[in-house]
This record gives structure tokens, C-alpha cells and sequence, in this order.
């Protein structure tokens, strides 16, 4: 453990050092900003360090690391915000012996506030709609056909409990997975609408140990423009590492996980996080970011597995997740998700 910590922290105080190389900042000119909204409860609570981890909401961080599963899944969440702003999250993830594929949409609602003229007079109740609609595709190496619906030994171990466990001798040493993601996004500022196109793209490595590192860059396109004014996208690169720990006959399952994280109108920040996972069927998550003028420092969340309440129908393979997150001055924030493999 001590070895353990010791190179999250070497990790960390590198990707401190390379704030440099990304030192720009252009503070509040880019558009469709809700796309840096954390939306999905697991990496959420884990405090967004979730570029080398894996999984259907991966396709919000990495989408390489969706090709490291072996089922297919589906991922959903609701997000209720103040001031009654709301946000809605769906990803679709299908594996097949090609690859896996996947369809993703996120949408965030202001609610009904306050509208004004260029004369500041009041014109009513407005409101503003923001969405993003995406299809991934993404492949790993090696993979093997017989290992479907069954946990691969290599990568970080999965929550689920449903799963069994690869017993076959496999001579690859690695795991390597890249995958790209195009999507729609647009945005409906009442009588305005404006949309563009972007993409994403990631890579994936996994090393004896259950040592995953991954890069992404995400939110790459074109700019949002509404009526004369043009912005562009809030893109992204992302770094991480990821690595997980186990107790005495996998009782408990510690996974930590660490990124560095640069938006293109923003300082570079750190992002860290941990998961206990307890018998494969009740999971505790915090995280920890050094973006904290808009955000709070510190998220949280848990998962409970529902196999335990039925071995068989549709409880199999079913889970539910919570995460919480404060935003400073704001207050806080809740986001409940359902996911199922199959």
C-alpha cells in the first residue's frame, strides 16, 4: 500500500509539473459549456478521475474504454440541480467480436428564469435547452470471443457481481484499446437555435497489476454560433492512471485513480479519486479536485449491486449509484443513476 500511494503521489506532483505546457487560459469564451457538467454517478463520486478506468460512462471521459469490456451494458442517470435546472444522461454500449458500439445523448435544461430586453425590461419567463447526441466505436487488442460476459483478469476489477471470472491461461501480458466518438451539439437559447459537430478520441493501456493508463481529448469541433456571435467548443485533454488493490480473498476491492485534466478556456487542474468496493455488492466513492472555484473540492457517492435481490431475471446484472457534489456558494448537487449489463 505504501508503494501504492507513494506512485499516486509521483503521479499527481508530474502532471502538476507539466502545468505549463498548458498554462493559456481564456476564461468564459467558449460555448456548450455544459458538456464539462459532471453528469454520470460512478465517476462523479470518484471525483472525475475517470480518463484510464472503464466502463459504459467512459464514453464521457475515454471512449477506448469502452472495447475493454466483455458484456454489453446500459447506463442512465437523472441530475437535479438548484434553482430547478436539471440534467439527463443514456449510453448504450453493444459488443460484438469486431468491436463495441455505442450511442450516447446527455441534455441540460435551465428551467423557466427571468428574460430582459436590450433595455432591461422584463419579457417574461425564457428558458434554454443544451444536448449532445453521440455514436462511439471502439476496439481492443487482444481479444478473445470465449471470454464474453466474463470478467478478463487484466484491468482494474469490476463492481459487478454477476460475472465470473476468466480461469483460461492467457499469453498477452496487455490489454490496448483506442476508440473515437462523433457527436451532435446544440444548443436552444429560446428563439435561437445553433448546433456543430464534434468529436472525441482516446487510448487505453493496460499492464500486468491492474495498471491502466489512459489520454483522451474530447469536445473537438466546430463553434457554436448564434446570431452573430461564434464560440468555440470547451475542449479537452485528459491524462490518467488507474489502479486498483485487493484485500484477503477479494473482500474488499480498493481502486484508486488519478487525472490531469486541461480545458482550452481554463487553468489545468488535478482530479483524484477512490472506491471501496465491499464483496462486489456495496461500493463507497470520494473524490477530490483542485478546481474549486466553481466546484466544490470534495464529491462522494455509492453503488449498491442488485443481484442480491434476485440472482436471475432483471435484477441480474442490475445496480443503482448515487453521487453528491457541492457547488461552493450554490449548494449541493444530486445525481441518482441505473445501469445494467448483459
Amino acid at each position: 500500500m505504501k508503494k501504492i500511494a507513494g506512485f499516486f503521489i509521483a503521479v499527481l506532483l508530474a502532471l502538476a509539473g507539466a502545468g505549463p505546457l498548458f498554462a493559456e487560459s481564456d476564461y468564459g469564451t467558449t460555448s456548450a459549456n455544459f458538456l464539462k457538467m459532471p453528469v454520470a454517478p460512478v465517476p462523479t463520486g470518484m471525483g472525475q478521475a475517470y480518463t484510464a478506468m472503464y466502463g459504459t460512462d467512459s464514453v464521457l471521459y475515454n471512449p477506448s474504454g469502452l472495447a475493454i469490456m466483455n458484456y454489453s451494458s446500459f447506463s442512465a442517470a437523472h441530475n437535479q440541480y438548484f434553482m430547478n435546472m436539471t440534467q439527463e444522461y443514456a449510453a448504450l454500449n453493444l459488443r460484438f467480436p469486431f468491436g463495441t458500439i455505442a450511442a450516447s445523448y446527455t441534455s441540460f435544461s435551465s428551467g423557466k428564469f427571468q428574460g430582459y430586453d436590450s433595455g432591461d425590461n422584463p419579457t417574461g419567463n425564457i428558458s434554454a435547452q443544451f444536448s449532445a447526441a453521440g455514436i462511439t466505436f471502439a476496439k481492443s487488442w487482444p481479444y478473445f470471443e470465449e471470454d464474453r460476459g466474463m470478467i478478463d483478469p487484466m484491468p482494474v476489477t469490476p463492481f459487478w457481481s454477476r460475472l465470473e471470472n476468466v480461469e483460461d491461461f492467457r499469453p498477452k501480458t496487455y490489454r490496448f484499446s483506442v476508440g473515437a466518438t462523433i457527436k451532435n451539439i446544440s444548443e436552444n437559447l429560446e428563439e435561437s437555435t445553433a448546433n456543430t459537430f464534434a468529436f472525441d478520441a482516446g487510448a487505453l493501456l493496460i499492464l500486468p497489476g491492474h495498471w491502466q493508463f489512459g489520454f483522451s481529448t474530447m469536445n473537438n469541433g466546430g463553434n457554436i454560433r448564434h446570431e452573430v456571435e461564434s464560440y468555440p467548443l470547451p475542449s479537452v485533454v485528459r491524462i490518467g492512471v488507474a489502479k486498483d488493490v485487493h484485500t484477503k480473498g477479494d473482500v474488499m476491492i480498493f481502486t484508486f485513480s488519478a487525472d490531469g485534466v486541461k480545458y482550452r478556456d481554463s487553468d489545468m487542474f488535478l482530479a483524484a479519486g477512490t472506491e471501496v468496493n465491499i464483496a462486489r455488492v456495496f461500493q463507497a466513492r470520494a473524490g477530490y479536485s483542485t478546481q474549486s472555484d466553481i466546484l466544490g473540492a470534495f464529491t462522494a457517492g455509492a453503488g449498491l449491486s442488485l443481484d442480491m435481490f434476485g440472482a436471475e431475471g432483471f435484477l441480474k446484472g442490475a445496480r443503482l449509484d448515487y453521487a453528491f457534489s457541492n457547488y461552493a456558494s450554490f449548494g449541493a448537487t444530486h445525481r441518482i443513476g441505473f445501469q445494467i449489463i448483459w
